[in-house]
């Protein structure tokens, strides 16, 4: 009898760290690059009615021979009207010789480890070796799991935090210092007093208008463009993108749904000024960071090869555990 595992997200977050995250992640990117996954389109189903969006993103990843389906949701006015979080997703994993549904697991804690471990991943070989100033534009959850993926990476020492809820900014400052007490914060009532002299900027919004203007970025800075994963979504001056050493996590997902879409539609760069896709870095094909005065940007949307990576490694645990709750699938 064919039977289904359910996995808790308290069983999920007990059975991978952010540190593996970022290595399933970085692997990933590498399989991608290699031909070895399968990634169609991903479907974006708009709710202007209820300020929400859902995401749907599936992915075949060879070496593991599991097929991943991740239903995720944004409703970004959820915490103000209904005291609930902004984000939710769910992951059901397919047998990929067989196709049978194996599991079914929370995937909000994947969703914002893998999204985290991708600025880490990109900041890794993008971001100056001494980069210690982060500029975090967005006092989100993400904003708090790109500060704590960060941190595997580099060793920041100082964090100035902006978001247009000034509220929000001062309760992100004041809980992370309590988290991160050997780190610095400090909130910035503009976005260009955040900007201005940081080493790696983070955005990580649901904008759909240029936040970070072109002016403020010097030589050296890292950019980490999170927020931006579906059409009309823009959280940088499109201008950046005409200095800046510029990789994306998907070049067709990118073009379409990224903050590449931007500049790309209006003529200030075309694809083929476009640098690489992270996973020719992370496999060798191309250097990342080559001099101290580069400005480079990852554009990061989102690939179901990221959730697919870390949710392996979870259903394999947690098989290996004897963790979750399994019902006949068929019954």
């Amino acid at each position: 009898m064919t039977e289904i595992l359910l996995l808790s997200r308290s069983t999920v977050e007990g059975l991978i760290s952010l540190p593996e995250v970022i290595a399933a992640v970085e692997e990933a990117y590498t399989a991608y690059i290699q031909g070895h996954t399968t990634i169609p389109p991903v479907v974006n189903l708009q709710v202007h009615h209820h300020a929400g969006e859902v995401d749907i993103k599936s992915a075949y990843v060879q070496p593991s021979e599991l097929i991943g389906i991740k239903v995720a949701s944004g409703f970004w006015e959820n915490q103000a009207r209904f005291d609930l979080p902004s984000g939710f997703a769910t992951i059901l994993l397919l047998d990929g010789v067989t196709g049978v549904p194996l599991c079914i697991m929370d995937g909000s804690y994947i969703t914002a480890s893998r999204t985290g471990a991708a600025g880490a991943v990109a900041a890794k070989h993008l971001a100056r070796p001494d980069a210690e100033v982060a500029a975090i534009i967005g006092a989100g959850t993400q904003g708090r799991i790109q500060l704590r993926a960060l941190l595997e990476v580099r060793k920041i020492r100082q964090v100035r935090v902006f978001d247009v809820v000034g509220e929000w900014a001062r309760t992100y400052a004041e809980e992370m210092a309590q988290e991160l007490p050997q780190l610095t914060f400090s909130v910035s009532p503009r976005v260009q007093d955040a900007v201005q002299g940081a080493d790696i900027i983070v955005t990580a919004t649901p904008s759909t208008s240029p936040l970070v203007r072109d002016e403020w970025i010097s030589p050296g800075m890292h950019i980490n463009a999170i927020g931006a994963d579906a059409p009309g979504k823009q959280e940088l001056d499109p201008n950046i993108f005409a200095r800046a050493k510029v990789v994306v996590d998907k070049l067709s997902q990118c073009r379409l749904i990224g903050e590449t879409q931007h500049p790309l539609a209006l003529g200030i760069i075309t694809e083929e000024d476009l640098y690489a896709e992270i996973g020719e870095i992370t496999a060798g094909l191309k250097p990342g960071r080559e001099s101290v005065e580069e400005i480079t940007l990852f554009d990061a949307t989102g690939v179901a090869i990221q959730d697919v990576a870390a949710a392996s490694r979870v259903y394999r645990m947690a098989k290996e555990r004897g963790l979750g709750t399994r019902f006949p699938l068929f019954a």
